[in-house]
């Protein structure tokens, strides 16, 4: 399969964007490019092979997530969550992250989505995964939009033409790894984000 430059929603990676380097400033944007330039180099693979799965009905698990659901699908956010869904008997199909809460955990999916952005460009891993990045795509990489590795799997499932999200574990007030004001404002955005895309999908919060 050919490797390309992917971006979804041009307009919705501007409207995401822009946001927020508004309301968080302080994040290394200046260095997005950067990351985007270093992920293109990676032996990544096109973000089209994610349509090889059933995305009708898929159920995304995030750090806090307590109920397991049924669905067609079952994503990761963050190796954290793939391990603990491992531990619960569940194998994740896709995990979505960008690398730095329990990385090892990418490994129990079938395949991983890694983020690529300025603060964490250098320790990318090398791997058959498939980069996303923040800015315009280059190279083997692609942009679907959203902010926070929560509300950016639910946008990839939507990209991926799912009917319908189940999200379990999406608890803004409940800081996972971090509690401090960079935490809580991304938090925010991704609850923002997260009710946009609900007017356009349906999605099923537990």
């Amino acid at each position: 399969m050919r490797c390309r430059p992917v971006i979804f929603d041009p307009p919705e990676w501007l409207y995401v964007y822009t946001m927020a380097q508004a309301v968080l400033p302080q994040l290394s944007y200046h260095k997005d490019r950067e990351a985007a330039e270093t992920a293109s180099h990676m032996p990544g693979l096109p973000v089209d092979v994610l349509r090889d799965f059933d995305w009708g009905s898929p159920a995304v698990y995030m750090p806090p997530f307590e109920k397991v659901v049924g669905g067609s699908l079952v994503v990761a956010v963050e190796g954290y969550t793939a391990k603990k869904l491992a531990r619960r008997g569940v194998k994740p199909d896709v995990v979505v992250g960008d690398w730095d809460f329990e990385p090892e955990g990418a490994a129990l999916g079938r395949i991983a989505v890694i983020h690529a952005h300025g603060d964490n460009y250098w320790r990318l891993p090398r791997g058959p995964y498939i980069y996303t990045v923040q800015t315009w795509p280059v190279g083997c990489t692609a942009n679907v939009s959203g902010f926070t590795d929560g509300d950016r799997s639910v946008y990839l499932a939507y990209y991926m033409g799912a009917r319908e999200i189940t999200v379990s574990g999406f608890y803004p007030h409940i800081p996972v790894k971090r509690d401090d004001e960079v935490k809580r404002k991304k938090l925010k955005i991704a609850e923002h984000l997260l009710e946009r895309l609900a007017r356009r999908i349906s999605i099923r919060f537990l």
